[in-house]
């Protein structure tokens, strides 16, 4: 069952509360993009590329920029598996994502 409109507006305002808190601290504070992603990661909003990239009105090239960066640079997400056709990635936090998803949300 589809979530109702409480429930997608208070996951609407986690988001944005996450994506706040990350953008305090590095890595995140000068890549929005790159908080947003993770913070749906972590919060279970999207667990794909191209779902994110849908939720949020963006480019999928811009959001398949970000994965690599919170891959490889980062190390706070991991490809679990990808459609070679439209290059949409399958995303989930790593043991140090988990980790920094857990500081974030902890409230100040």
């Amino acid at each position: 069952m589809p979530p109702d409109r409480a429930d997608k507006e208070a996951l609407a305002e986690d988001w944005t509360r996450l994506v706040a808190r990350l953008q305090g601290n590095a890595p995140f504070a000068d890549n929005a993009l790159a908080a947003g992603l993770f913070a749906a990661l972590a919060l279970g909003i999207s667990a794909d590329s191209r779902g994110f990239a849908n939720d949020f009105g963006l480019s999928h090239a811009l959001v398949l920029r970000e994965v690599v960066v919170l891959e490889d640079e980062m190390g706070l997400i991991a490809v679990t598996r990808e459609d070679p056709r439209t290059q949409r990635r399958f995303l989930a936090l790593t043991p140090e994502g988990e980790r920094r998803a857990a500081v974030a949300r902890t409230p100040a």
